[in-house]
């Protein structure tokens, strides 16, 4: 009976790099192949490192490292945190769209102790009887969560940092694309560091004056402001003024207006302005910036009002330091 489970293709998602996809390819074959011949312990321990495979291809997917000595219970919960990003946001602990993908990782998780148990990979000194039973628990326990976590990984790829970085730096973007991804991108619920990288790859690509990346990833912040967390926040005005070589770089139509609008519902705007006059301050100026650098430094003197009480100061600081680094003296 089990035989007829492993006949139907498992979900490919787009944008899934072909490696990632032969990996999953083999194990599952590898399964179907054991359950043909009816080698048990072949079976329990396909089913598991089927599972395994797949977890790490959607942590590898979503530009997480793991270590090929990591445990499989955190491979494995790590993964499904990544996936789970997939479902509503917002969905309380106790709804039944978590519960069931819930319920299938907790079956996955009893395949380790399974296979060390019964399965392959192991010189055991005594042979243990493999009942239908185990078998039927170990590829149901396996199918259930790799076919609900690769029907999900098309959402996971469509907001995973690294290539939505990639794309901000070289791809085209549509009217609502680029809100798309960063909504499956669950942006609360990434760590800090990839939360401000993803800021700054947004503000830099709007200081190249792409208009529906400054809707999207920029004025979204002022309509919506409990959906985008501080560091993203930061790593916005970061990429407002600063370009990929580390150099000083700001457009006087688009970086002094599009910082104001993220900083008006930052926690502490005068924390990142601090932080970002340091780096100005030691950073080189692009050909660009020392063109428009006197444009750019009377746009921020406009936007100033505009600035939260705790940052017009550390805005006005910055503003004085560039003024008094230009090529022809303060101004």
């Amino acid at each position: 009976m089990i035989s007829i489970l492993v006949q139907e293709s498992l979900p490919q998602a787009e944008w899934l790099q072909e490696e990632s996809w032969q990996a999953i390819s083999d194990h599952y074959g590898r399964l179907g192949a054991a359950i043909a011949a009816n080698d048990r312990p072949l079976v329990v321990g396909s089913a598991k490192e089927l599972v395994e495979c797949v977890a790490r291809v959607v942590l590898v997917a979503h530009g997480r490292v793991t270590g090929d000595k990591d445990e499989y219970d955190k491979v494995l919960g790590h993964a499904h945190a990544v996936v789970e990003h997939a479902a509503e946001h917002g969905l309380p602990p106790n709804d039944p769209l978590r519960q069931i993908p819930s319920a299938a990782k907790k079956m996955a998780s009893q395949l380790r102790e399974l296979r060390n148990r019964f399965g392959t990979g192991h010189g055991r000194p005594v042979v243990h009887e493999i009942t239908a039973e185990v078998v039927e628990a170990c590829v149901h326990g396996a199918l259930v969560w790799v076919r609900w976590a690769l029907a999900r990984l098309q959402t996971v790829l469509l907001g995973a940092v690294e290539p939505l970085v990639h794309d901000l730096r070289e791809g085209i973007f549509s009217r609502g694309n680029l809100a798309a991804r960063l909504d499956a991108a669950n942006i609360p619920g990434l760590e800090e560091p990839e939360q401000r990288r993803l800021g700054v790859a947004v503000g830099q690509r709007s200081a190249r004056e792409t208009f529906v990346v400054r809707i999207d990833g920029i004025r979204a912040c002022a309509d919506n402001p409990e959906r985008w967390p501080d560091a993203y926040r930061q790593g916005v005005v970061e990429g407002l003024f600063l370009n990929e070589d580390g150099q000083v770089e700001a457009r006087p139509s688009i970086s002094p207006d599009c910082a104001a609008d993220v900083l008006r519902h930052h926690s502490a705007p005068e924390q990142v302005l601090a932080e970002l006059r340091d780096v100005l301050g030691s950073a080189s100026w692009s050909v660009l910036f020392q063109q428009e650098h006197p444009a750019v430094i009377t746009a921020m003197r406009e936007e100033l009002p505009r600035l939260p009480g705790l940052g017009q100061q550390p805005w006005t600081d910055i503003i004085n330091d560039l003024a008094a680094r230009a090529p022809f003296g303060p101004r």
